[in-house]
């Protein structure tokens, strides 16, 4: 009965979409083998869905098989909710929805050299990092991004560089970030090491990105203490003689809370006045001054800040906010 059921899900979708119009079709890996899915479309318009993946567990993935066909038509979209306990099918599903979609021309291609003229650009970079693989939204894996920096050395030289957002995951209030950047250029390129740090930025009620902060900065363990998510690439001490535990205990706590309106009044650790940066429990006797001569640390950490935040400005929640 079970197989006979199956059998007419599948004809009766199988001769929908034949009626539907031109036919786009993409395949993925789902948990037990591929997973096809197939789209009618007329003009702008998904008609008809099938979606065929006869390996996927009975009664596990068989329901994304199932039920995503008419959840799909029904959102014009593969941006959809999983199937409840069918995750890596769902996935894989619309994965290759989305994949269809692009050739029916319903989404926008992957492929950078497809922007008018040609020309590629740190968005169609982005577009395509996280849609050509199984990263991104929607995806096994999450959002990925290139994004500029201001880069400073020790001299006081600007230059313009790039950081790479390598995590983006959105909770309810704050967003989690894992950003990787290059602090020090001043030595040699045996020790010229990029740093990681681990950044929850919030989401605030007003929805105005001057009013997001910054909840949690570490170039070690996230907030909960399970992962060590973080880098210090700077050398420890600096040559200035300021170790990594004085920067854990005085200088990457001073940021915590502090927003984006705030942020964006500094450029280097001068701007930061000394009344701002002794204030707090247990900051009396902290002075700012305590790291001159590890400007590059110091500078560089402000400037991934900057950079972060204007990449934060850009998620939906904050509609076309900006830094």
């Amino acid at each position: 009965m079970k197989n006979a059921i199956w059998a007419v899900v599948c004809l009766n979708a199988l001769l929908v979409v034949g009626c539907g119009g031109k036919t786009y079709t993409a395949t993925t890996k789902g948990y037990g083998g591929d997973v096809t899915v197939e789209l009618a479309v007329s003009g702008k318009k998904i008609t008809a869905v099938k979606i065929t993946g006869d390996k996927e567990t009975p009664g596990i993935g068989e329901k994304a098989v199932m039920q995503l066909p008419d959840i799909i038509l029904k959102a014009q979209s593969w941006e959809v909710d999983a199937v409840s306990g069918a995750t890596i099918t769902s996935t894989s599903i619309k994965k290759a929805a989305k994949e269809a979609m692009q050739q029916a021309g319903l989404l926008a291609s992957a492929n950078p050299c497809d922007d008018a003229g040609g020309t590629i650009t740190l968005e169609s970079i982005n577009r395509y990092l996280n849609e050509s693989a199984d990263m991104g939204e929607g995806s096994i894996a999450n959002v990925v991004a290139v994004i500029p920096i201001e880069h400073i050395n020790g001299p006081r030289e600007e230059h313009d560089f790039y950081a790479f957002v390598n995590f983006k995951y959105k909770s309810r209030n704050f967003i989690k970030y894992q950003v990787t950047y290059l602090s020090c250029t001043c030595r040699s390129a045996e020790v010229n090491y990029w740093s990681t740090a681990y950044v929850e930025m919030t989401l605030p009620k007003s929805k105005n990105i001057e009013d997001a902060a910054i909840k949690y900065l570490s170039f070690d363990y996230d907030s909960d203490g399970n992962y060590l998510a973080g880098f210090w690439g700077d050398s420890n001490p600096t040559p200035a003689g300021a170790t990594y535990e004085d920067f854990k205990r005085e200088y990457i706590p001073f940021f915590i809370n502090k927003d984006c309106k705030y942020l964006k009044t500094l450029s280097t650790s001068d701007d930061i006045a000394p009344e701002d940066y002794s204030a707090g429990e247990g900051r009396a006797s902290y002075r700012v001054d305590s790291f001159t001569g590890s400007s590059v640390s110091t500078n560089n950490m402000i400037r991934m800040l900057n950079a972060l935040f204007d990449y934060h400005a850009t998620d939906e929640f904050f509609a076309g906010n900006k830094a």
